[in-house]
Order: C-alpha cells, then structure tokens, then sequence
C-alpha cells in the first residue's frame, strides 16, 4: 500500500515525512508529518471488526475530555477507508512519553475515568466471552488449554451480572502516554468491544502488577465490592483470552509484529503459567 498516495487521496493530506511504525500485532502504520500537522495511518486487516467501533470510541472519549488519538474523518466523511483489501484510518499523533508498570497511579486513574465516562448497560456475560471461539478449533495445540478455557469462562458466567462498559480491551503501559503538558492519553483502541469492567481491569493487572488495582478503585470505589469478587476469576479469563489467541498464531504461524516464532511460544507459556501448568 503506497502510504503517502492514501494521504492524499482520501484524506487531503500532502505529506512532507513518512515513517514506518513498528510493534503492532495485527496491524501496520506509518508517521505522516505535514507542515502543521503529524498523524499516523493506520491499516488493519479487511475482518477486523473491532477496528470502526474502536475509532468511534476515540472520537467519543475525546469529545468527553480524555486524549485518544482522535481519528481523523477522510474527505468523504468516514473514519475508515478501504484499500487493497485493508481497512484504513488516520489518527493524531500523540506526542509523549510511554508510561512503564511503575506508573500503576496514572493507568488505574485513567482506566477508571475510562469506563466512568463509557458505561452501558450490562449485557450477558455468557454470550459475551464467545469472543473466544475465533480460536475454538486452536484450543486443542496443548492439551491443558481447552480445559483451562472452558474453566476461566464457566467461572466467569457463575459471577452473575456485572457492570460493563466500552472497554480498552488492552491497557498495558506503552498504551498509556505522558504528554509535554503533563497530560496522560490512552492511544491504540484496536482492541475496543463493549464488556465487563472486570475485563478491562485484570488485564490492567495482568500487565501493570498489582498497585493497578487500588489506583483504579481510587477513581471508582462503586465497584470496589465487584472488583474483589470477581478480579481473580478475569484474571483466569484474560489468561485464557491470551492462550487461544496464542494458539492461534502458532498453528497459523503468523509471526507479525514479533521477531519470531519463539515470541508466540512465549506468550502461550506465560498464559500456561497462570494456570499452574
């Protein structure tokens, strides 16, 4: 895909600078500088389906005061272009320094303002982690990861009803940015789906270590009965949510945005470790 071409094409954007990006799992982008301007371009496969609801999350929390990396609408009014197979966005550049684990205070605090500012109404638990099937027919790669699943969801639906919201879906350190005013953004919103809170907070502490937690509840001390019921039950969700997916990529040997194969194996080991294996 000729970067610079889309630019100009469906957005209007001459620019004077392109960088490619690295790092991104299932998806690739490029630096775009203009003479006013910096924003990033965005492609991510055709089946993506969390992509648009993604970048109209964006837009709507940063309409309500929270940085994002707003997505940019092309000239033909849409978030999302379709090119050579891909879709295909524009976001702001968010400017910054990427928070580290050591930061819990300003990831839990944000995180929180988050689904404070996105809440819905609670839908079926049960029918919602069926976000796990993409991966049914890779659960059997191993022999402990189809059981250890299936364990995760049942517990999880045995919780009964529980608060939800627009979810991150993916809130590790490098998501969370300090900007030069001292402002705290949370880019990357490829994982967003509606959900339970809990969700979004055990992967919060599956990435940023413990102190996550009180931060987060010091921002939403409503949920601090939830939280304590239910965080180790979506800790073993968010654990099994990273087993399938690895799975996944090892028996299709997809190796984007890894420096090879044994970081897919990893990432399935440290999701067998949760469970004790």
């Amino acid at each position: 895909m000729d970067a610079g071409e889309v630019l100009r094409e469906r957005w209007d954007l001459k620019p004077a600078r392109l960088q490619v990006l690295t790092g991104g799992m299932n998806s690739a982008a490029w630096l775009a500088v203009g003479a006013a301007w910096w924003v990033v371009l965005k492609a991510v496969p055709a089946d993506d389906s969390a992509f648009e609801p993604g970048l109209e999350l964006a837009a709507r929390l940063d309409d309500a005061g929270i940085r994002t990396g707003r997505p940019r609408r092309s000239k033909h009014g849409r978030y999302v272009e379709h090119v050579d197979g891909r879709q295909v966005a524009v976001l702001e550049f968010i400017d910054g320094v990427e928070l580290t684990a050591a930061d819990h205070a300003a990831i839990g605090d944000l995180l929180g303002r988050v689904h404070a500012a996105a809440a819905v109404d609670r839908g079926d638990t049960a029918e919602w982690l069926r976000l796990l099937l993409p991966f049914e027919e890779c659960l059997d790669l191993e022999p402990w990861i189809r059981p250890a699943v299936e364990g995760a969801i049942a517990d999880a639906v045995a919780l009964g009803p529980l608060s939800w919201s627009w979810l991150h879906g993916d809130p590790a350190a490098e998501a969370f940015v300090r900007q030069p005013d001292g402002q705290v953004a949370l880019i990357d919103w490829g994982s967003a789906m509606r959900g339970p809170i809990l969700y979004d907070v055990a992967s919060a502490r599956m990435y940023n270590d413990e102190p996550v937690v009180p931060a987060y509840l010091r921002r939403r001390p409503d949920l601090t009965d939830e939280v304590e019921r239910g965080l180790n039950t979506f800790l073993r969700v968010r654990y099994a949510v990273q087993a399938g997916y690895f799975a996944w990529r090892i028996t299709n040997n997809l190796l984007t945005g890894i420096s090879g194969p044994e970081d897919n194996h990893k990432g399935l080991a440290d999701a067998r470790r949760s469970f004790g294996h």
